[in-house]
């Protein structure tokens, strides 16, 4: 008897982990390869949520067929031949490899095939590290015990919104979904219990309706409770409710990353951050010795070491929101004048 085309045998593949395994042909723009295989559940019922901006979502796929995420397609590919390609290229310095991600689609299964998946990954041999992108709605603490257990390094809660506002807008009641944002926070407080502070974190995305106070908030909160930050910048997906919905200006996310980048690394408190009545970040105090090489990190792509996530905000011919190598002065300086924030600006064109 055949068995189903499902999650754990069956896994869908970012289309640049795609490329990199060889499973399909192409030539990476700037040579910028991923450096982590970017795995995504697979079920024939699809994903049961109904997220306003996601190419998996219910109403949007209507089933298990793949449009997109992330701006990219998701190839399917059997998990074993996944694995087979992985431990090929493992260690070799033309790839690159340094982590696995093995993502979740919002399903009943989701928690338990994560644990499959990731100790099929480590009984093979693979020696990469391995991170986990949950769905809260359905894995709980005792999933993430297990998920460590079985090999996971680090996890991820794609929460996603920045605000119980957008949230439930965009991934809620109001779009015909089951998230709860109570629940998402809960299961951020579970991730950093289970995996420890700085080996759990938050997705965020800039530009699905939240005003810029309103992310620094939930990343000021992601914080204190011990979480990382991973930025993404949206990307409208074909298909979607959010489909016309332009992304955010560049200007806006360049303040974004800035203001992860001095929240991550305690350099300021919050009454550092100066908004408007509409919420736009205006102006950020910053240390006095603060330097443009020590700032330079903050235009990177955020989130698990050894992520790059290369054109997944933006396409080929756009400019990078996350840059995926280390930027030079003259691109740090350009991207700080980007964020139009008058203190940095001043600071550092003086030092040039």
């Amino acid at each position: 008897m055949l068995r189903m085309v499902s999650s754990p045998d069956w896994v869908r593949l970012s289309f640049g982990a795609d490329m990199v395994l060889g499973f399909s042909p192409g030539v990476f723009l700037h040579n910028a390869l991923n450096t982590t295989i970017n795995l995504l559940q697979y079920y024939p019922d699809g994903c049961k949520a109904n997220c306003s901006y996601c190419g998996q979502a219910r109403e949007v796929a209507q089933g298990p067929e793949c449009k997109t995420l992330i701006r990219v397609e998701w190839p399917l590919r059997r998990l074993d031949d996944v694995i087979k390609k992985i431990k090929e290229r493992q260690g070799d310095p033309r790839y690159g490899l340094q982590r696995i991600c093995v993502g979740q689609l919002a399903h009943p299964r989701a928690a338990q095939d994560s644990i499959e998946i990731t100790r099929r990954i480590r009984e093979a041999g693979i020696e990469l590290s391995i991170s986990e992108l949950i769905t809260p709605t359905y894995t709980f603490r005792h999933h993430l015990i297990e998920m460590r257990k079985a090999g996971g390094d680090m996890v991820d809660v794609a929460i996603d919104a920045a605000s119980k506002r957008v949230f439930e807008e965009t991934r809620g009641k109001k779009v015909r979904s089951m998230h709860s944002w109570e629940r998402y926070l809960q299961g951020i407080d579970e991730a950093v219990e289970v995996f420890g502070k700085g080996n759990a974190g938050i997705h965020l995305i800039i530009g699905l309706g939240e005003t810029e106070k309103e992310a620094v908030d939930i990343m000021w909160y992601a914080h204190s409770r011990g979480a990382k930050i991973t930025l993404f910048a949206f990307y409208p997906e074909q298909g979607t409710p959010m489909e016309k919905v332009k992304p955010a200006p560049v200007n806006v996310y360049r303040r974004m990353q800035i203001a992860r980048w001095l929240i991550e690394n305690d350099l300021v408190d919050y009454s550092a951050f100066k908004f408007d009545e509409k919420g736009i970040l205006l102006d950020v105090d910053i240390p006095s010795d603060l330097s443009i090489d020590e700032l330079a990190p903050a235009f990177m792509t955020s989130g698990c070491p050894g992520c790059n996530r290369p054109y997944s905000n933006e396409r080929p011919n756009m400019e990078f929101r996350n840059i995926p190598w280390y930027p030079s002065r003259e691109k740090t300086l350009q991207a700080i004048k980007q964020s139009r924030l008058p203190t940095l600006i001043k600071r550092f064109e003086q030092k040039q």
